[in-house]
């Protein structure tokens, strides 16, 4: 399924060099998570405390994230991100790659399928037409908002990873 998403051009990696040792990379990583396993039944994400700017697991070599939404935040639900730890001649690498939930992918064909079978029922021009333009403007819409949610998921967890490194470097 990455395949699919790397050919449509809805994934993007990071790949992110510190100082800090792999121990305290994922000891702080593991402050800013709250455990869960991405399940229908946990609870909302505006429950989970405000300390806590991601949820999803941390181990010693790997983790998955997604981070939470806020109250009221009715956008497209964040992107996984997965990552890899690892510890290289006294330096610590994160490779991480963003993808799309992939259960949102029925949001993309269902509107497809709903279109197309009212143009089926209905077999005049005008609803043709305007099938064809509602699921080429819902596609583009879903599509487009997925991309720039990559990206503005890509800059804050950077952005974390940043701010780690930087905490660690002035406490030293």
């Amino acid at each position: 399924m990455d395949s699919f998403f790397k050919s449509i051009g809805l994934y993007d990696t990071l790949d992110f060099e510190t100082e800090m040792s792999k121990s305290e990379l994922i000891i702080n990583l593991k402050k800013l998570v709250y455990k869960s396993d991405f399940s229908i039944f946990e609870a909302a994400d505006y429950s989970i405390p405000n300390r806590f700017e991601y949820k999803g697991f941390v181990n010693e070599n790997n983790f998955t994230l997604r981070r939470r939404k806020h109250f009221f935040d009715s956008k497209i639900p964040n992107s996984n991100i997965k990552g890899v730890v690892y510890e290289k001649n006294g330096k610590t690498f994160i490779k991480t790659e963003f993808i799309p939930v992939q259960y949102l992918i029925i949001n993309l064909i269902l509107p497809v399928l709903i279109f197309s079978a009212l143009s089926l029922l209905i077999n005049e021009s005008g609803l043709l037409f305007f099938s064809i333009a509602a699921i080429t403007i819902t596609t583009c819409n879903y599509y487009f908002t997925t991309k720039i949610n990559i990206k503005r998921n890509k800059y804050d967890f950077e952005r974390e990873l940043n701010f780690i490194a930087q905490k660690a470097i002035s406490t030293i």
